[in-house]
């Protein structure tokens, strides 16, 4: 990650303090691990690394599975990894849209069924609309860089909370590199 993508991955740790976030999963991608290590030193909790929640396997984007580190691998390079957590989920090379959108979808059911009650996700932009559209029926969703969504289960089912929020990235506090920029993601360069 560049030193803004540090910087936004920090904020979004100060921004969910006091939440009471118990559990923070992450893709084992290393942009998104890195974000949910700094975010996890902001909470002092422990990041579990599943590849349920991996990015979207896509052949337009990889020529061929894309590696990853393992858990073990990642604790070494964060602290905050635990290195023992086993996905509950692994993805297929190559995947359709529609069967990434399920494989993340599930992955964060199986997640939650054996989670605290306040978990953090951290993913990518397919995650994030993926489970809001399974989870909601939400459609539509934006996944800015950075972005808060937080969804809550009600008597009546879940429902969206705080979506694609990123008043913790203002313009006062733009952090380095300046201003955001929607032609670019910080965290891919």
């Amino acid at each position: 990650m560049t030193e803004r993508g540090r910087w936004q991955a920090e904020r979004v740790g100060e921004r969910l303090r006091g939440q009471g976030i118990e559990a923070i999963y992450a893709s084992p991608f290393l942009r998104a691990t890195e974000t949910a290590h700094l975010v996890a030193r902001a909470l002092d909790r422990s990041v579990f690394v599943d590849s349920g929640l991996s990015e979207h396997l896509n052949p337009a984007w990889f020529d061929v599975a894309p590696s990853v580190l393992t858990p073990r691998k990642l604790a070494e390079r964060f602290d905050t990894v635990d290195p023992t957590h086993a996905s509950v989920l692994r993805p297929n090379y190559p995947e359709t849209d529609e069967e990434a959108a399920d494989r993340s979808v599930r992955a964060v059911r199986r997640l939650l069924a054996d989670s605290p009650e306040t978990s953090l996700f951290v993913g990518h932009g397919l995650t994030v609309a993926s489970v809001v559209d399974a989870f909601t029926g939400r459609r539509e969703v934006s996944t800015p860089l950075a972005g808060v969504t937080r969804l809550a289960s009600y008597p009546w089912g879940w429902d969206v909370d705080v979506l694609a929020d990123t008043s913790h990235l203002s313009e006062a506090e733009s952090g380095p590199g300046g201003a955001e920029r929607d032609d670019v993601t910080d965290a891919d360069e």
